[in-house]
């Protein structure tokens, strides 16, 4: 039954944005620091942007070791070397990992301790360093939020902190023209899940759903040319993608989220194809909860019923390349249960439409096997 009484909401992004091509060359503007800490991947400390940063601030030491879906080891190394280093600005350069990496080390060489601490609950950040976030891939919207995902004991964990908010993020769409096509569609199809999750999620509000329509709808009419390279669509996505990051920075995300941290853990599927393959199914399932909203969404993206909109989110996946079957990724039938309980362990899936059970997670899983 879907619930029509407007609730009570509180609004909360301090985050300042930066939006146009060319505004990482404007960086100065936004950090006042002595001695700076760049952290990014390889890929992304190849492409040049890191030296357009050196040029900008003369003291900087460079990491340039982010992995996919960072550790609490690496985040806990990284805060270990730079600890005596005097390091009083954090500029964090590339995708997700990168991003939330930042985060956390930021937070770290401000309190101390190991992030494990902060991940399980036993301490809370009281400070960070001053924060930019530059992103360079178009999906995350990890530039806008506050929340961090790191690996520990092999399962992927979200946490939140207030002290996670950047100062700015710059988004510079040219950044973004160096992603490979499979990059490009996979951070695509994550920015549209933020979407779609943060408009059904129970924590909406007007304020996020106007946001989460246009996000999802530029997301609709610019992927396909954002993957084959088109300049123009990643300028697009770039924007959607922190549109969306916006949205569920203040309703967080839901139980496509929560299925994803197993696929990623266990089976090493990229972040933005785990958490879209089973949106298909979860559009389906959501839209008895709330069946106004959804019909407004269809209406938005000019669809004639909820199968439409399954129909073409799988129709997306299958044209960015690829498979919207588990089995295509050496998933094992007998496995689908483990999934199902570690996905539930996830508190992001009580925001799901209804009341989402472990049996609901099982059976959606079957259904995409």
């Amino acid at each position: 039954m879907e619930n029509s009484t407007l609730s009570n909401f509180e609004i909360c992004n301090p985050v300042k944005v930066v939006y146009g091509v060319g505004k990482l060359n404007e960086a100065e503007k936004y950090l006042s620091a002595r001695k700076v800490l760049v952290i990014c991947d390889p890929v992304v400390q190849k492409l040049g942007y890191v030296d357009v940063i050196q040029r900008i601030f003369l003291d900087c030491d460079i990491f340039g070791g982010i992995e996919p879906n960072p550790s609490c080891k690496l985040v806990n190394s990284i805060v270990d070397n730079y600890s005596n280093a005097q390091i009083d600005g954090i500029i964090g350069i590339g995708g997700g990992s990168s991003l939330d990496t930042s985060k956390a080390v930021s937070a770290l060489l401000s309190n101390g301790g190991k992030i494990e601490d902060y991940l399980l609950g036993a301490k809370k950040f009281n400070s960070r360093l001053p924060l930019v976030l530059i992103p360079t891939t178009a999906g995350t919207g990890s530039e806008v939020t506050n929340v961090g995902v790191f690996t520990h004991e092999s399962i992927k964990r979200p946490m939140t902190s207030d002290k996670f908010w950047a100062d700015v993020a710059i988004i510079d769409p040219q950044l973004t023209y160096s992603m490979p096509p499979r990059v490009a569609a996979s951070t695509g199809l994550d920015a549209l899940t933020h979407a779609i999750e943060s408009y059904w999620a129970k924590s909406s509000q007007p304020y996020t759903e106007g946001l989460a329509l246009k996000a999802t709808k530029m997301v609709f009419e610019n992927l396909t040319n954002s993957i084959n390279g088109d300049k123009d669509a990643r300028n697009n996505m770039s924007l959607a993608a922190t549109i969306a990051g916006i949205a569920f920075s203040q309703t967080r995300t839901t139980a496509a989220h929560a299925i994803s941290f197993p696929l990623t853990s266990f089976y090493g599927i990229e972040h933005g194809l785990a958490v879209v393959l089973t949106l298909p199914k979860l559009v389906l399932w959501t839209y008895p909860y709330v069946t106004k909203k959804m019909d407004e969404l269809l209406m938005y993206l000019d669809m004639k019923d909820i199968e439409e909109l399954s129909a073409r989110i799988e129709k997306l996946i299958s044209e960015s390349g690829f498979s919207t079957r588990l089995r295509d990724y050496n998933v094992k039938l007998e496995e689908l249960e483990d999934i199902a309980k570690v996905s539930m362990e996830a508190n992001i899936v009580k925001l799901t439409p209804g009341d989402m059970k472990y049996e609901d997670v099982l059976q959606l899983l079957n259904t995409i096997y």
